[in-house]
């Protein structure tokens, strides 16, 4: 249920990225779909990657010794299945790209 969560926000936040960019940029929502997507996935490895940003900003960990957890860490963010919810979201809107413009990749 989690992971599927993590897919509804990443798609939902390319999604009104993708409306944002079509409304400043004035253009249409398959055409802007791409840059879109390229954005997500750009902005998702920036905070995922192995020297990311959110790595190199957090706290640091502390041993076993000095802190007792009381309970369970429970996962809520799957980094892995939002990078490929953004990626499969940037090849789909170029398929779309390419089946609504296929007159101009094929003639």
């Amino acid at each position: 249920m989690v992971k599927i969560m993590n897919i509804a926000a990443t798609a939902g936040g390319i999604g009104i990225l993708n409306i944002l960019l079509m409304l400043v940029l004035d253009t249409g929502f398959i055409e802007i779909s791409l840059l879109a997507g390229i954005i997500g996935i750009v902005v998702v490895r920036f905070f995922t990657s192995p020297g990311n940003y959110a790595k190199a900003n957090r706290a640091p960990v502390e041993t076993g010794l000095m802190t007792v957890q009381l309970k369970e860490q429970k996962k809520v963010v799957y980094p892995k299945t939002i990078e490929w919810t953004s990626i499969v979201y940037t090849a789909v809107s170029l398929a779309a790209v390419i089946v609504l413009y296929r007159d101009y990749f094929f003639t």
